[in-house]
């Protein structure tokens, strides 16, 4: 029997070289946005500024993106293309094992902090001094309040005993949270491999293993 056609079997038309060059612009901008933001912080740093790191005119980051606030949100899509985090959350979810899913979720993690972390600190201290930037990012985190409790509601038959799906998705918030990436291999020196076990074996504990039984005490 052939293969149906479906449109989903339409190549996709090739970019242009004018499309293929104002892409790589906007990388180039986005680039010097990030390193200027991590370094200087997200107030202290100028269009003007970014346009100098970038190699291009103050307009032309204007006519990409607009402001300031426009260039996070293109940060945030640069982060999801660059880090691969759809397509592990496509794999943890697809993955049997309970415990094995909770690993690939830490691999995740891992490589989220990895690939991502001055993003997502640089969305933070925006959002701290940018009302239009935190109603976007409470957006932002809204979405991912909802994309942990559909991971969590996939291992609903597995949590263990007492945990029910809320606390199992604020569970899985808490130890997912960049701070805890930050304390441990940042200031404690962690090797990347040594967090994303212990976060592995930590969601495993928290989530899906019953608690030891504490032995009788003798009368």
């Amino acid at each position: 029997m052939g293969r149906r056609y479906t449109e989903s079997m339409v190549p996709s038309p090739r970019p242009t070289h004018r499309q293929r060059q104002a892409q790589e612009t906007k990388d180039r901008v986005i680039a010097a946005a990030r390193s200027l933001m991590a370094a200087k912080g997200w107030a202290a740093t100028t269009i003007d500024a970014i346009a100098s790191g970038a190699g291009v005119a103050p307009q032309t980051i204007y006519a990409a993106f607009g402001n300031k606030r426009a260039l996070l949100e293109g940060m945030r899509h640069a982060m999801l293309r660059d880090s691969k985090i759809p397509e592990l959350m496509a794999d943890a979810a697809a993955e049997p094992s309970a415990s094995r899913r909770l690993g690939l979720w830490a691999q995740l993690v891992r490589q989220q902090m990895e690939t991502s972390y001055d993003v997502i600190s640089i969305h933070r201290q925006a959002a701290a001094s940018d009302p239009n930037v935190a109603a976007a990012y409470r957006k932002v985190l809204d979405n991912r309040a909802r994309t942990l409790a559909g991971f969590i509601h996939g291992l609903r038959a597995d949590l263990a005993p007492g945990i029910d799906e809320a606390t199992a998705s604020d569970l899985l918030w808490c130890f997912s949270n960049e701070e805890i990436y930050r304390e441990l291999v940042e200031e404690r020196g962690w090797s990347a491999d040594r967090y994303q076990q212990w976060l592995a074996a930590t969601l495993v504990a928290q989530l899906i293993t019953p608690p030891p039984r504490q032995p009788k005490s003798g009368l």
